[in-house]
Parts: structure tokens; C-alpha cells; sequence
């Protein structure tokens, strides 16, 4: 088997979370339009296995990356690929903001095809190699047929960042003969980008079909307790030494934006604290972090002063929201005083569950985690208001 890949792979910034991968649930149906397994022609030449260890990052394995509800149906698909290329889902258009694991995966699913497949020549680049690789044949015309070749003839081929061929028009038709050329074959083709084909409006039309006539799949941001897990994994791995197992939830809580992001919070705490020759405690995770999350509020905020402003929005007792009764309307204002306590509080999850009536964390992160999923979905825009006009209240309010 051969594998190509970009040579500076290895360099790009880790994004994705470590993990022990759960099981991904029923493997999504079979795509209209799917091609036989590839297979290399019998009396092919027996192609040199390339360093793959050395230019694929050796992080970014199946193995590593923590599978949640906002990736899991990326990550089936993504290992469908790996153990059958071009067999239920070819093209894959994986979409995603950045930091969040799009260049994790699709190195995954070589790493994986590399293993199961030793027959077949697979090839992972960046969206910027291929434009190098394709500016350098046309410059010397002599290399523009190994050019072809060397794209052309790939059982497996996945590219990562297409959104950067925007303004390169030569580049786009020479990609979209190769798309062409290899699906025309029955070969993988795997793609990467921060947006879904049809918000890539800066490309050919030709291509954004094509893009999406296979499976798109997104990956999401990480819920709350996702991010936890991310962090534990990631604490494993490394062989941190976290003092209290408060630190993770803070950092999780408060490092919402992309997984990169939170892997920065939790290297700088433990160096920080390496460096003043302290254990990685709640106290020393918050000094050494005070200039990247947001700072705490002038006026300190408290369960109690969360607990009493949601009871006065919804017309209650406080008591309502620390009782067993769980009637739509209690249940519903108690998971947003939860989600604000999280928010505005420096209290943990044990300490939140504490104040709502000795309830466990786990509970303290599903009320979390659905207020979450609904403020971002959008679909209610009375909850948004809702939650911003409480925090601005207990924020202001004296």
C-alpha cells in the first residue's frame, strides 16, 4: 500500500478531542449513487508504504477522538470509509467550524485505511498542497502529466479545506477534473471544509454539486459534558496530574468556542502551575487562566441570587426549583436556573446539584445541557430572551 500525504501535516495544530470512541449507534443507510470497493488492478506494480506515521499526525487516530452527540454520525461514517472505501458513502463532504476535529478525522480514516488496506493507495492533502503541487506542474509543463497521475490514480483521496480554493479558478478546474476522474473510477474521495457545499458560493456551481451529492455530514460543537469528557481524555493521555476534579469542569464551562481552544486552557493551567511548583487546583487553574476565559463579574453572583431571579420570572417559590415537584413548568425553570448557575456562578456541578436540593451533578449537566441545545438551536426565541434578561439582571442589579 501507498500513502501519500502533505508534509506538513504533521505541523497543523492539534483541533480535535482525544478519546475513547463509543459506540457510534446504527451505521447510517446506504447513499444512492454508491460505488463498488476499489480494488487494485491484479497485475499492478507493488507500490513502497510511505512514512505515513512521520506526515500523518500520529494523534489524529480513530482512538483518540471523543465521539459525542454533535460528531457521532461524522464518526460513523468517517470509520464506515476507513473499513470500505467507496462502498456506502462516496463523496464525504465533512463540514465544521474551526478547532472542532475536521482535520482529526479525515487523518483518522487514513491512518485506518492504511491499516485494513495495505492493497490500496491512499492519499491525504491540504487544499493548499494540491494547489502548490498544481501550480509547479503548469510552471514546468513536463510535470503536468505526473501531476495527473500522481492525484488521478489514488484509491482513496481526501482533502482538507477545500474552502481555500476560493479565487484560485485554474486550480478549481483542474480539481474538479480529478473529482470527476476518480469518482467516474469508483474511488474514495474525502473533503473537509468550514462550510457546507452550498455556502461555498465563491466556487463553481460544478463543484458544489458535486460536493453535495454524496454524504455531507457537520460536526457541532461539543455539550457541556462532552467537553468534560474531552478534557479527561486529554488529562489521561498527556499523564496530567489534576489535584480536583473541579478544574475540568471549570475549564469546560467556561471554554465553549472549539476544542483547540480548550486543550490551550487546560496545557496553560498545568504549566502554570508547574511553574509556581503548585498542584493544578480550581484556585491555580483560574489564576492562570484569568486572562483567556471570561472574567467574573464585578459583583459576585451567587446560586442563591440565580435560584431567586428565575423564581421571580416565572412567578414561583424558590423552594419550587430545590423540590421534588416536576411539573413542565418547574422542570423548565429549574434547568435554566442550573444552565445560569453554571454560567455565572463559580460554583462546580456537586456544588450546584448541592443547592437544588441535594441533586447529583449528572442531573446538574442534562438541565445544562438542554438549555444549551435549545439557545442554540435557535428555535426558541423567547428562551434566548429570557436567559439574556435574567443574566443581565443579575449582573446589573445591585
Amino acid at each position: 500500500m501507498r500513502v501519500v500525504v502533505d508534509a506538513r501535516a504533521a505541523e497543523l495544530p492539534q483541533q480535535s478531542a482525544v478519546a475513547e470512541p463509543p459506540a457510534a449507534g446504527e451505521e447510517p443507510a446506504r447513499s444512492a449513487g454508491a460505488k463498488t470497493k476499489p480494488r487494485r488492478a491484479s497485475g499492478a506494480r507493488p507500490t513502497r508504504a510511505a512514512k505515513a506515521a512521520g506526515d500523518l499526525n500520529p494523534r489524529y487516530v480513530f482512538d483518540r477522538f471523543v465521539t459525542g452527540p454533535h460528531n457521532e454520525y461524522a464518526t460513523a461514517v468517517a470509520r464506515s470509509v476507513a473499513e470500505s472505501p467507496a462502498t456506502a458513502y462516496n463523496p464525504v463532504f465533512m463540514y465544521a467550524d474551526t478547532g472542532l476535529g475536521k482535520t482529526h478525522l479525515i487523518q483518522a480514516i487514513a491512518h485506518a485505511a492504511q491499516e485494513q488496506h495495505p492493497d490500496l493507495q491512499i492519499r491525504y492533502v491540504t487544499v493548499e498542497r494540491f494547489t502548490d503541487d498544481f501550480i509547479n506542474a503548469v510552471t514546468d509543463k513536463n510535470r503536468i502529466d505526473g501531476f495527473k497521475q500522481s492525484y488521478r490514480e489514488n484509491d482513496v483521496l481526501l482533502i482538507d479545506d477545500v474552502q481555500f480554493l476560493v479565487e484560485k479558478q485554474q486550480t478549481q478546474v483542474e480539481f474538479f477534473h480529478t473529482f470527476n476522474a476518480l469518482y467516474e473510477a469508483g474511488k474514495q474521495i474525502v473533503i473537509t471544509s468550514d462550510r457546507p457545499p452550498l455556502e461555498l458560493k465563491e466556487l463553481e456551481e460544478r463543484l458544489r454539486t458535486r460536493f453535495g451529492q454524496g454524504v455531507v455530514v457537520d460536526i457541532s460543537r461539543p455539550d457541556l459534558e462532552t467537553r468534560i469528557a474531552i478534557l479527561r481524555k486529554q488529562v489521561k493521555w498527556e499523564g496530567f496530574q489534576i489535584a480536583e476534579p473541579e478544574v475540568l469542569e471549570w475549564i469546560a464551562s467556561r471554554v465553549t468556542t472549539n476544542i483547540r481552544e480548550l486543550y490551550g486552557a487546560l496545557t496553560r493551567a498545568v504549566s502554570y502551575a508547574s511553574f509556581r511548583g503548585n498542584e493544578v487546583t480550581l484556585d491555580i487553574t483560574k489564576e492562570a487562566l484569568k486572562d483567556i476565559v471570561p472574567k467574573t463579574y464585578q459583583r459576585a453572583i451567587t446560586i442563591e441570587m440565580v435560584q431567586a431571579e428565575v423564581a421571580r420570572q416565572f412567578g414561583m417559590h424558590v423552594n419550587d426549583l430545590r423540590g421534588n415537584r416536576r411539573t413542565q413548568d418547574v422542570a423548565y425553570a429549574r434547568h435554566i436556573a442550573m444552565y445560569l448557575s453554571r454560567d455565572l456562578t463559580e460554583a462546580s456541578l456537586p456544588q450546584i446539584g448541592a443547592r437544588f436540593g441535594g441533586r447529583h451533578h449528572t442531573t446538574v449537566i442534562h438541565g445544562v445541557d438542554k438549555i444549551e441545545r435549545q439557545l442554540k438551536d435557535g428555535h426558541d426565541p423567547q428562551l434566548q430572551d429570557l436567559v439574556a434578561l435574567i443574566a443581565s439582571r443579575l449582573k446589573t442589579v445591585h
